[in-house]
């Protein structure tokens, strides 16, 4: 529940333009969870007037993030940022920049899933090395409010001949090995505020 004291990511999609644009969701402070959620639904019905962050308040945690997370179907993701010397990998997944990731599958654990989506999406096995981060955003899949939970681990790959093989069904375009002084010039203009976290946390 305590998620909800820091910053979620939600997506706007202009009618006109096929790329997302993020603006922040961050909740902190003294107020209900249905205000919460009436203004949470009218950033994403685009009334996005004023600053792009949105800072949104509770003081009462346990209950009132628990009554907001009800709204949301919550699901559960696991990716990481591999390195491969002083390199790391970088994909674009429908025209935009990102990092391997994937759904908890039942059964298994977060470790596992991330390890699992970077090879599935990928072709590339790697090892954990650390946690790095969590991230949450929102976004509606088929009407429904889905509200994303994904765990970031940095990897390191364990097979440097490793041939780079994208998976087309899940939207993945190109895959390539970027030098770390370089990510920020190749993909800042073009990703996710969120992802751009997570590389920072990475000395990018």
């Amino acid at each position: 529940m305590q998620f909800f004291t820091g910053k979620v990511y939600f997506e706007l999609r202009p009618v006109f333009d096929k790329h997302p644009q993020e603006q922040n969701f961050i909740v902190y402070g003294n107020a209900s969870a249905e205000t919460l959620w009436s203004r949470y639904l009218a950033a994403e019905n685009g009334d996005v007037a004023g600053s792009p962050k949105y800072l949104f308040y509770t003081t009462d945690y346990p209950k009132q993030s628990g009554l907001l997370l009800e709204k949301f179907q919550v699901r559960k993701a696991g990716g990481g940022v591999v390195f491969k010397g002083e390199e790391l990998l970088v994909m674009k997944r429908n025209g935009i920049y990102d990092i391997p990731k994937g759904h908890l599958d039942e059964g298994e654990t977060i470790e596992e899933c991330a390890v699992r989506e970077v090879e599935e999406e990928t072709g590339v096995k790697a090892e954990i090395e650390t946690l790095l981060h969590q991230t949450f955003h929102t976004y509606i899949y088929k009407k429904k409010h889905v509200l994303k939970h994904t765990y970031w681990y940095k990897m390191k790959s364990t097979d440097e001949e490793q041939k780079l093989i994208p998976q087309i069904e899940e939207g993945i375009e190109t895959l390539e090995w970027v030098k770390i002084n370089e990510v920020k010039n190749k993909v800042w203009k073009n990703t996710y505020k969120s992802i751009k976290e997570v590389f920072e946390l990475c000395g990018v």
